[in-house]
């Protein structure tokens, strides 16, 4: 076994060129630099160093070996360096996985907020859906994810973000759904809906299920940005996450269709594994998230809207 001691005091005593000098830098008594460097030498069966009136010199034995030492104390500073930079956040990175829409609708100023504070912290998006994240945090790929809430927590720490709510939306081109409807009205038309893979067409096949109710969407496509734009222009009813339309039910270019029963709230939170330590960055990114939530003076506006 390596005995770190030893090399420190070699590192030292060549670097410093006297015993008396070393000691000096190391804390301790000539005598005791003298020990270690005896013991080192009979470990490794090589004279390291010869001695002057001037102090000590390397032997060409002791040359080689230092090289070695010179190298390993280098990569041992620089690496307590970087741990102090990561410790003042200086430095690091973030993994973070997360879906298409939770990264467009609710992720970016989050994220455009913690390059500001933190600009020497790599971050790394990785966008799957939430099954997927689940298995990459698993497989320790990811520091952490944003998803709906898993239906099994055993295995992860879940942390709440915010309640959001599907809806269903259309144009002014279906005056007659501004009423009151019942699923099973929908199904006279075009209805397009997230595909299957997606949690959030997973929730509402679910809940359609426990409702004894089948949709079956005309279209199929995995980004809410084009379920949004073809109701608008009028290609059928679509299903939606009503938190990331506000602004066009706000202008009138969608309305919410009156669906009874409603389609029960979901949360939507920050998922960790339990029984492994985050990094110092991870937990500076989440600190942020969730500082974010608690000030956003919007919040209490945003669970107005969502209850309407």
């Amino acid at each position: 076994m390596i005995d770190a001691g030893l090399y420190r005091v070699f590192y030292t005593v060549a670097m410093s060129g006297t015993v008396s000098a070393a000691a000096v830098t190391l804390h301790v008594s000539q005598p005791a630099v003298s020990k270690s460097v005896k013991k080192l030498e009979e470990l490794t069966g090589c004279t390291l160093f010869f001695r002057s009136v001037k102090g000590v010199s390397l032997t060409t034995e002791g040359h080689i070996l230092f090289e070695y030492v010179k190298n390993a104390f280098a990569h041992l500073q620089n690496g307590e360096r970087i741990l102090k930079r990561i410790r003042e956040k200086g430095e690091g990175l973030v993994r973070v996985g997360i879906s298409n829409t939770l990264c467009r609708y609710y992720f970016m100023p989050c994220l455009a907020e913690f390059h500001r504070r933190y600009p020497g912290i790599k971050i790394t998006i990785v966008n799957r859906t939430s099954p997927e994240t689940l298995q990459l945090l698993e497989q320790g790929k990811i520091d952490f994810g944003i998803i709906s809430i898993p239906r099994d927590t055993s295995r992860f720490f879940f942390r709440e973000l915010l309640t959001i709510e599907d809806i269903f939306v259309a144009g002014s081109q279906y005056p007659e759904l501004r009423n009151s409807q019942s699923l099973s009205s929908l199904a006279g038309y075009p209805l397009m809906m997230l595909e299957k893979n997606n949690v959030t067409r997973e929730y509402v096949d679910a809940c359609m299920a426990e409702r004894q109710a089948v949709l079956q969407p005309e279209i199929e496509i995995g980004s809410l940005d084009f379920l949004v734009e073809f109701a608008r222009i009028g290609l059928g009813v679509a299903l939606v996450i009503k938190n990331f339309v506000l602004e066009e039910l706000r202008r009138g270019l969608l309305f919410e269709i009156p669906v009874l029963p409603r389609i029960p709230p979901r949360k939507v939170g920050i998922v960790t594994p339990k029984n492994v330590p985050l990094s110092l960055a991870a937990e500076a990114f989440i600190s942020l998230i969730c500082g974010m939530r608690e000030n956003n003076p919007g919040k209490e506006r945003e669970k107005q809207l969502i209850t309407l």
